[in-house]
């Protein structure tokens, strides 16, 4: 297994590993790692290695949910601090790339089978175009995918969960005022994402249900008026943001919804009012009704995009 890489995907209470054929990018060995099993991202790392006997790794590309500009790097949801030299150290690697995680799904999504995805609305795009990932989870991320002219992709991370929330009625102002703290800029991901779920269904008055999964599922199964209507605004503002950023970019290559949220939506999201809203751009309607939106349904798509900057060489 020396001439094996790994590829990393990391979250706040997970880490997910798999080892990736450098010629042809298949992923295996894929094991999922509870981060509170471990003091660092370094000793994840080599439990990993030493549990599947590699003792040298040809190079390393690790997603991580946070900016990767600085060295060392911070996660944002967990007290971890590691450098592209301790995890170099730590995996036995020769090369090392860490990548924020939306980045990584960018990269992915060239390598993305038909039955990775479901396709709600537009038209299968006939040439190449930027591409548009974004997704709520516990935050609310977004990359760009541009088409290079020579051939090949360029991955620009974004931002789209610090901008403001796309407010058009009434309701929905007044929805979000009840959400919003004295003195602190209320932002998307205040709204759509996991604990935005359960921020939304508390400002509507909801009581009984205490987690966002348990709010997701009720809305559902239709056994909670609250929930429902907390559900469908989630996937109106959604459609907003995701239809405003995909005006924005000119994404004629699709909108990916990754995370996951969005795969146990996809009936909502299907039958709902999301397509309307999402290319609802007045003049330039016409514009959006061609781009098509997936939901990513590959459990793993980070990997992916891991393996394509792997075989790539793009290394730090």
């Amino acid at each position: 297994m020396s001439l094996a890489a790994l590829a990393g995907d990391i979250g706040g209470t997970n880490s997910r590993f798999g080892l990736v054929d450098c010629k042809t990018g298949a992923i295996s060995e894929i094991e999922r790692l509870r981060n509170d099993d471990f003091a660092s991202l370094e000793a994840a790392v080599r439990s990993y290695v030493d549990a599947k006997l590699v003792t040298r790794l040809s190079s390393l590309a690790i997603a991580v949910a946070g900016p990767v500009a600085e060295d060392p790097v911070a996660l944002t949801n967990r007290n971890w601090r590691f450098s592209r030299a301790s995890l170099k150290a730590a995996a036995r690697a020769d090369a090392v790339r860490i990548l924020n995680d939306f980045e990584a799904l960018a990269l992915s999504l060239p390598h993305l089978a038909s039955s990775d995805l479901h396709q709600i609305g537009g038209e299968t795009p006939q040439k190449r175009g930027v591409k548009l990932v974004l997704g709520p989870g516990t935050g609310l991320g977004m990359a760009t995918l541009a088409p290079l002219p020579g051939g090949g992709w360029m991955a620009l991370p974004g931002e789209l969960g610090h901008i403001t929330l796309p407010v058009a009625t009434q309701v929905e102002f007044d929805w979000r005022e009840r959400m919003t703290l004295p003195g602190v800029p209320f932002e998307a991901e205040d709204a759509i994402t996991g604990p935005g779920f359960l921020r939304m269904y508390r400002a509507a008055g909801g009581t009984d249900l205490t987690t966002p999964e348990a709010i997701r599922t009720a809305a559902l199964a239709q056994s909670d008026p609250i929930a429902v209507a907390t559900l469908g605004q989630f996937v109106i503002w959604l459609a907003r943001l995701a239809g405003d950023a995909a005006m924005t970019m000119q994404a004629h290559g699709g909108v990916y919804l990754a995370g996951g949220i969005a795969p146990t939506i996809v009936k909502v999201l299907e039958a709902g009012p999301f397509r309307e809203v999402f290319q609802d751009k007045g003049r330039l309607a016409h514009v959006m009704r061609p781009i098509p939106v997936y939901v990513i349904l590959d459990p793993y798509p980070a990997f992916k995009g891991c393996a394509a900057a792997i075989i790539a060489g793009q290394f730090d």
